[in-house]
């Protein structure tokens, strides 16, 4: 049996994702009259919720604080070594 040939699809193939190259979504009956433009928006924001794009890993606020606290004590022990030595 045949199914699906009236329907309408939106093929993604920029998904930026290292696994998948393209997803394929077969749109809704009571969808398909929809302009293109907002099916491939949509789309696009489902994508996005169910394979998050790639971001940048965020440092954490308490790594941030813990290096500016060692290069702050390094800078203060060098000034007192500087200042004890001559």
């Amino acid at each position: 049996m045949i199914k699906g040939v009236n329907k309408r699809v939106v093929e993604i193939t920029s998904t930026d994702h290292e696994y998948f190259e393209k997803a394929v979504l077969y749109v809704k009956a009571d969808k398909s009259s929809a302009p293109a433009e907002r099916l491939g928006e949509e789309a696009r924001e489902y994508l996005g919720r169910i394979v998050p794009v790639k971001r940048k890993r965020e440092i954490p606020l308490v790594f941030k604080l813990a290096i500016a606290s060692a290069v702050l004590v390094l800078i203060l022990l060098i000034i007192f070594l500087s200042v004890c030595v001559f």
